[in-house]
């Protein structure tokens, strides 16, 4: 069949050999926990030795020692700091009952009548050199046997290549074993065909993967769309709330623990780690550090533009002109590279519409405001009918006072109207350190404004 793109995630599920004497003898980790997973392995043997240092090597352990494996030695040639397992595979695995044994290698497999009886070990004095390349070193004079009846290898994955008919020279730019891919997309240098996870990068995480994979599918629906744009704007990271700043996480707030099971009651049926509550969720994303508002939008023209309810053609598009302003690492619209502003639309105002603006600077010449207001009001029959105001210099854009807007439709303006729709305007403020006068300025604005459109 003809495909216009593929995706190629093939994983690297090969287990490389290592040149061990009696490699024959032993068997592959990852095969190992493939077949548990399809519930074709019931037991193993009473002495489990695991050879290998990472996650895999970890998972190959536990999963022995809930089989029933009564002792499961893990060997690894780096020491504890070294080993590549996460800590908490580490201590899961001691929590286990598995025995570590790190700094040391695999020599030989000990056997008698094609039957394992153990496997020597020699002591490792160092796994990388000068340069931090892959070099293990070991002291031939220090041995010993460790007892096993079944030996398990995790020492690495490779990509099997093989099973793609992949011809020589192979038709996609190689990294070594791995497929070469851009980073942005995860697209090869052949037309049409995209790549992902271990294939791509060796050994990875399952959220790595994930990435890959989304990055994979928006590069693919643009690829196939012939719209470049979709993928620009799955790129692009635009963030429109960050009015509010959460002191919390500047305080020593502890990890949020999820609830596990007792190494007894652990099982491979069951989960061991337990979902976190919504309401531990909760307490956990308080941790984060949130930047919130450390820099105000400054402009004079984009509130009184929102308060007019002003549109932005671009070269593009046209949007709303509230839907222009975006905070971003490097931006402060939401413009694209090479994307321009052709011409902003300003509606006429309808009959009835009193306009204010207003601004709160040190200087009466040419100056930034401390605080800006803008604020368009139409009147019918001498009720509010529609409201539209809009805040500069309090957040990192423009903010409009959509709340301010709903407190007065309807209502017949005065110095009470005007007082209550002010603290509305300030009702959810929350100011840094040494910016708390910038609520009363603001409160004491809008309630100018409202009155002069009155």
């Amino acid at each position: 069949a003809e495909y216009d793109a593929v995706f190629l995630a093939i994983g690297a599920w090969g287990q490389p050999s290592i040149g061990l004497d009696g490699e024959a003898l032993t068997c592959s980790g990852l095969e190992f926990l493939t077949r548990v997973r399809q519930g074709s392995v019931a037991s193993v043997g009473r002495r489990v030795v695991v050879v290998g240092g990472g996650s895999v090597a970890t998972d190959v352990a536990i999963t022995a020692r809930r089989l029933g494996a009564e002792v499961v030695t893990l060997v690894c040639l780096e020491c504890r700091e070294e080993m590549p397992a996460f800590e908490e595979e580490i201590e899961q695995s001691l929590e286990e009952g598995v025995t570590l044994r790190p700094g040391w290698g695999p020599s030989r497999v000990l056997a008698t009548d094609g039957r394992v009886t153990g496997l020597e070990i020699v002591r490792c004095t160092a796994v990388f050199d000068a340069e931090n390349r892959f070099a293990p070193t070991f002291d031939r004079c220090v041995t010993e046997v460790v007892a096993a009846d079944q030996i398990f290898l995790a020492v690495g994955q490779r990509t099997e290549l093989e099973a793609l008919g992949l011809t020589d020279p192979p038709p996609v730019r190689m990294n070594g074993r791995l497929i070469a891919v851009a980073s942005d997309t995860q697209a090869t240098d052949r037309r049409g065909v995209f790549a992902g996870g271990d294939v791509t990068s060796g050994r990875g995480t399952v959220v790595g993967a994930i990435a890959d994979g989304r990055r994979a599918a928006a590069a693919i629906h643009a690829f196939l769309s012939h719209d470049s744009t979709s993928l620009a704007e799955d790129r692009r990271r635009v963030y429109r709330n960050l009015n509010r700043f959460n002191r919390r996480c500047l305080g020593h707030l502890p990890r949020t623990e999820a609830p596990r099971r007792a190494p007894t009651e652990r099982a491979l049926d069951q989960e061991d780690i337990a979902t976190l509550s919504a309401a531990a969720v909760a307490i956990e994303v308080d941790r984060c550090f949130n930047c919130g508002c450390v820099a105000v939008s400054p402009s004079d023209l984009a509130p009184a533009l929102i308060a007019l309810g002003a549109q932005v053609v671009t070269t593009r598009r046209t949007l709303p002109v509230e839907e222009f302003f975006a905070v971003g690492p490097l931006t402060a619209t939401v413009l694209e590279p090479g994307e321009l502003v052709t011409e902003v639309r300003i509606p006429p105002p309808l009959p009835g519409t009193r306009q204010a603006f207003l601004k709160f600077r040190l200087r009466n010449a040419i100056d930034f405001p401390i605080v800006g207001v803008a604020a368009a009001i139409r009147c019918e029959d001498g009720r509010v009918a529609e409201a539209r105001l809009a805040l500069s210099a309090v957040a990192p854009l423009p903010l409009r006072l959509k709340a301010v807007e709903d407190y007065l439709r309807g209502k017949c303006l005065d110095e009470a109207v005007a007082d209550e729709a002010a603290a509305v305007a300030v009702a959810d403020t929350l100011p840094l350190a040494r910016n708390a006068y910038k609520v009363q300025i603001t409160r004491a604005l809008v309630r100018r404004a409202i009155l002069a459109a009155a």
